[in-house]
């Protein structure tokens, strides 16, 4: 009887000791972080992907840290995020190339290709029969018509917007507006927010009045204004790529596998961003409507499996944590 105690005490201490180490011990989710960057397309982009891997691909927890490009990579570099939808990295290449060389980051390429770049004016600027200025095509053209874009706070010359402050994008349209000699006839105007600056373009095409200076694709103000590129202006192609983890890769390659086939239109981004604008819709929101509305884009990324279970959570109604 002693010996069938002892045997029942050791077996008591024991048995949970083995079912533990046997690995029956219940598994967490893996957490995939994603960048959320400062403008729309970049936060539907997160929540597109997220909804596809949390419903199709795979039992994951999702986070969103809020944070600028730069900080995004870093981010990326120390493992402290996961992904990043749209790096727009030819605006930092160093950083980039130094990481991709030591396999800190890697990159899945591109969720669209060459968004564009660069000064732009309204159409009706230049066509239609009362077009003001006929032979505007491009930068170097701009001194002929400073009048047009007369600066409001200095009539002696013209004013041309250049970004916002602390941009890259605004450093090469300091040196385009140095090329090409415009410091006689036009000023520089620098809006405090990307906000400002797209209220200076939408203020004056609604009152069909002449504008020109910087701005990029996709937005939903290109989305909806018809805008003319000018020459000489063009930014080198904008490489707007997926970036990953070297951990993401380790701990969710179905994940980068997906990753990898997510591609995106200029024409697309523009689209949805201007259909979230018209109803005010949160990031989620605007993803879920390219979900429905888009299938033949999406389903096109990912198995006809992993289609499915992402169907059939859109018709349960399961929608998209902002």
């Amino acid at each position: 009887m002693r010996k069938f105690i002892a045997f029942t005490i050791v077996l008591m201490f024991t048995l949970p000791l083995a079912v533990f180490a046997g690995g029956t011990k219940e598994e967490k989710p893996v957490t995939l972080v994603f960048g959320d960057l400062s403008w729309d397309s970049a936060a539907v982009h997160n929540r597109i992907a997220a909804y596809i891997i949390q419903n199709g691909i795979g039992d994951y927890n999702v986070e969103y840290t809020a944070a600028d490009t730069l900080v995004t990579v870093n981010g990326l570099i120390q493992g402290d995020i996961d992904v990043d939808m749209e790096s727009w990295h030819s605006n930092f290449m160093e950083v980039y190339d130094k990481a991709i060389a030591s396999g800190d980051i890697v990159d899945l390429g591109q969720n669209m290709p060459d968004a564009p770049q660069g000064w732009w004016i309204p159409r009706y600027l230049t066509e239609g029969a009362d077009a003001p200025a006929p032979d505007l095509k491009s930068v170097a053209d701009l001194p002929k018509y400073w009048k047009l874009f007369k600066d409001p706070e200095d009539p002696a010359k013209g004013l041309v917007y250049m970004g916002t402050a602390g941009w890259s994008a605004t450093k090469v349209s300091e040196d385009i507006f140095k090329q090409y000699g415009l410091a006689d006839t036009f000023n520089q105007g620098v809006p405090g927010s990307s906000a400002a600056l797209a209220a200076t373009m939408v203020g004056a095409y609604k009152q069909r009045k002449p504008w020109v200076g910087y701005y990029w694709a996709p937005t939903p103000i290109l989305g909806k204004l018809d805008m003319v590129r000018l020459k000489g202006s063009e930014f080198e192609p904008a490489l707007v790529n997926k970036l990953v983890s070297r951990s993401l890769t380790e701990k969710a390659p179905e994940v980068a596998a997906f990753l990898k086939n997510y591609k995106t239109t200029v024409a697309e981004n523009n689209e949805f961003l201007s259909v979230m604008d018209d109803n005010k819709w949160s990031s989620g929101q605007t993803a879920l409507w390219f979900l429905k509305n888009k299938k033949d884009v999406w389903t096109a990324w990912v198995s006809a499996d992993v289609a499915a279970k992402v169907n059939a959570a859109l018709d349960a109604g399961k929608g998209i944590a902002d």
